[in-house]
């Protein structure tokens, strides 16, 4: 089956990132996964008219809102050393190309196969190269594109797909068994990413950020200690060898 031009296009880009917790982490265009207080079809089902708004489902569920049956394509970049299988839940969606390094639509993209693509729910991004999927959004829901290595979705290589919310509503029913869970748990279950109403995202589940591009006062202070260590252990050493040279050994005391 021939593919359908994209009425979008997106760019993931995933890489390994110290973050300002200095623990190596994962990232989607530098953002790192993090579960919010509400969970993200809950909020779809709640907010309304608001629903179509990326603000409400917080900053680090990476937020991806799609139009009812419009065709989508996500080029996902892997600028990390290592091979990533991505895996998209809702749909098979179909390979149009792959290419090497971070493409990020400046100039054209070279499609390998629009006639008749492959079509699948997982596909690995060799390094440094990228790879270009295209579906149409057609399944009302919440669905996660992640990648497909459980350590790598647990340091964060995800993000959240919610599509067509306006048309969510009217083909999703929410089991009141499910409400009745996050009651008991004490688990927020309407209102945006943070349990509140409209775009205040006070409170809201938050990860780490990337490490800024200059010395931190942490960083300052760790510097500060570590040369404060290396100079007092060089005199150490220097004022021990000069002590050793003004003592007589056993040996030239018998010899005199």
């Amino acid at each position: 089956m021939a593919t359908t031009p994209a009425d979008d296009q997106i760019f993931l880009t995933a890489s390994f990132q110290v973050m300002d917790d200095y623990i190596n982490k994962t990232t989607f265009n530098d953002i790192t996964y993090v579960a919010p207080r509400v969970p993200t079809l809950y909020t779809s089902m709640s907010m309304g008219n608001l629903s179509s708004d990326p603000l409400v489902y917080g900053t680090y569920t990476h937020p991806l809102v799609l139009k009812h049956n419009s065709w989508v394509e996500i080029v996902i970049n892997n600028n990390d050393a290592g091979n990533h299988p991505f895996h998209l839940h809702g749909h098979v969606f179909q390979v149009v190309g792959r290419g090497e390094g971070v493409y990020d639509g400046s100039v054209p993209y070279t499609y390998f196969n629009t006639t008749n693509p492959l079509r699948r729910d997982i596909v690995l991004v060799p390094s440094l190269q990228n790879v270009a999927i295209r579906f149409q959004a057609n399944n009302p829901g919440i669905w996660f594109l992640h990648c497909h290595i459980e350590w790598h979705l647990q340091a964060g290589l995800a993000t959240t797909i919610i599509e067509a919310p306006e048309a969510m509503a009217g083909v999703l029913n929410v089991d009141q068994t499910h409400l009745d869970h996050c009651r008991d748990l004490g688990l927020p279950f309407s209102g945006n990413a943070a349990g509140n109403q409209g775009v205040d995202l006070m409170g809201q589940n938050v990860g780490p950020s990337l490490l800024p591009g200059k010395f931190t006062t942490k960083g300052i202070v760790a510097l500060f200690f570590t040369v404060l260590s290396a100079v007092v252990g060089l005199a150490t050493v220097v004022w021990y060898a000069q002590d050793e040279e003004l003592v007589p050994s056993k040996d030239n005391k018998e010899a005199k």
